[in-house]
């Protein structure tokens, strides 16, 4: 008898030691410390490893499963470091990595901006667009009702923003290749005043129409983090993509193009 019952103990103990589902043994892709060294080493991260628009597996600190916007809500805090994990499913898996103290502020700053950008997403795509009513520099007018049933193609820009001027030739030549679609609009938003964007206009090409609007439109109803901002929204008023690239904004656009 007590033979059993140092055996029933002994496996008991055993079993302890064995990782759950929940805690299972894991290993990053790239370690904690190499990827918080410096704002170099963590942009090298986010260029290669980090890619949280796409499905993925979440799990919190203690490798506890979250749901994708928890674990996203979490990054905004500016307190997590997003680890991906090696796996063998399909879906890349990623896990909270608590910041130890101290950590540079501008990592702490930079991860902030990840979580929100991030975040941002979760609360755009897949939802529909805003009600709006717009007015170009010509005065034409956009309104949610006069749009129904067309793809609208929007870019949230402003006039010293270098990048945003930079994609502009590219832009024309896309607007240029859907042409022949009625179907597609082609707008764009700005918070400079509109005697700002009309001086622009006479001196840069710029092919989509050109609408005045606030700061806290793009980045309160919009959930902008930073310009160029790009959405892509289908037509039945619903955004199927929002990004920061117009390649990634492009290939979304084609994609919806081609539906019937």
């Amino acid at each position: 008898m007590k033979i059993l019952l140092c055996c029933i103990v002994a496996l008991f103990n055993i079993s302890l030691l064995k990782p759950t589902f929940a805690q299972k043994a894991t290993k990053d892709v790239v370690p904690a410390e190499n990827i918080i060294k410096s704002v170099q080493t963590l942009l090298k991260y986010q260029s290669n490893y980090l890619q949280l628009k796409d499905d993925f597996t979440a799990y919190d600190v203690n490798m506890h499963p979250l749901t994708r916007e928890v674990f996203i809500r979490k990054l905004t805090t500016g307190d997590f470091l997003p680890l991906r994990i090696y796996s063998e499913k399909t879906k890349a898996e990623y896990r909270l990595y608590k910041l130890p103290e101290p950590t540079d502020p501008d990592i702490k700053r930079m991860l902030k901006q990840i979580g929100d950008t991030y975040y941002g997403y979760t609360l755009v795509e897949g939802k529909k667009f805003p009600s709006f009513h717009f007015q170009d520099l010509n005065g034409n007018v956009y309104t949610t009702d006069n749009t129904k049933g067309k793809i609208i193609v929007l870019k949230a820009w402003f006039t010293s923003c270098a990048p945003c001027i930079a994609e502009m030739p590219l832009l024309n030549k896309i607007k240029e290749e859907y042409s022949n679609r009625k179907d597609i609009l082609f707008l764009s938003i700005a918070f400079d005043s509109k005697r700002a964007l009309q001086k622009f206009a006479k001196h840069t090409a710029f092919n989509y129409a050109i609408i005045p609007v606030t700061a806290e439109f793009i980045e309160e109803k919009l959930h902008a983090t930073g310009y160029p901002a790009h959405w892509v929204i289908n037509k039945q008023g619903i955004v199927v993509n929002m990004s920061y690239n117009c390649q990634e904004m492009i290939a979304a656009l084609s994609k919806e193009a081609a539906k019937k």
